[in-house]
């Protein structure tokens, strides 16, 4: 069962340039246990809105890319093996955070912080799953307890490692997506993904599963 929020999303430092977050997953069938699994039927935007893949949206001019710091090529959570290659997304046709199709695989929105940027958030969002291609790991995150630690590998080879401060399940309609995705501020890593109830008429999830974590030193 996935968890209600345990933190405020104002806890988490984000963007205020362009706003998006994955709103749209539909589902590709009932994960096991009897639990609804989540997939999109559209791609998703910078804060996406109803889940297809998406996270709730809000029109924004995109940021210029910021220079040369390496992308994010690979992110492993030390709880259920939870493990996927990165790669960067910018922001689709509808002003939202572009996802890549499969699940299995992390968008990192390149339009912000970077694992080795010195201020602001590193964003890494994935479909729970989508037709064709099943659940993906992001989808075992909806039990990760505070604490564990995420490893960020870079394309320069480096690690940056995140301890996880916060698990939040929060409604897409109204939720603060340009808090998440910003540029300066405190380095904090967010993981989005889509949770909660699934809604058989829309084939959407109601709600994103919101994960925050802060450097380790």
């Amino acid at each position: 069962m996935l968890r209600t929020a345990r933190s405020s999303v104002a806890a988490v430092a984000v963007a205020t340039a362009a706003v998006a977050v994955l709103t749209g997953c539909s589902s590709a069938g009932p994960l096991p246990g009897g639990h609804p699994s989540l997939a999109p039927t559209s791609t998703p935007t910078p804060p996406p809105a109803a889940f297809s893949t998406a996270v709730p949206q809000q029109a924004a001019t995109v940021p210029p890319v910021a220079p040369a710091a390496a992308a994010p090529a690979r992110v492993a959570v030390d709880w259920a093996g939870v493990t996927a290659p990165v790669r960067p997304e910018g922001v689709d046709d509808e002003g939202g955070m572009a996802l890549p199709p499969d699940p299995s695989v992390a968008g990192w929105y390149r339009y912000g912080a970077a694992p080795s940027s010195a201020e602001g958030t590193v964003v890494l969002a994935a479909h729970v799953d989508a037709v064709g291609y099943g659940v993906g790991p992001f989808a075992h995150l909806r039990d990760v307890p505070d604490g564990r630690t995420v490893t960020i590998t870079d394309t320069a080879g480096a690690e940056t490692r995140w301890r996880i401060d916060s698990v939040s399940l929060l409604e897409k309609r109204g939720l603060p997506w340009d808090e998440v995705f910003r540029t300066d501020g405190d380095r904090r890593l967010v993981l989005v993904t889509c949770g909660g109830v699934f809604d058989e008429r829309t084939r959407h999830y109601e709600s994103n599963l919101v994960i925050t974590a802060t450097p380790v030193p």
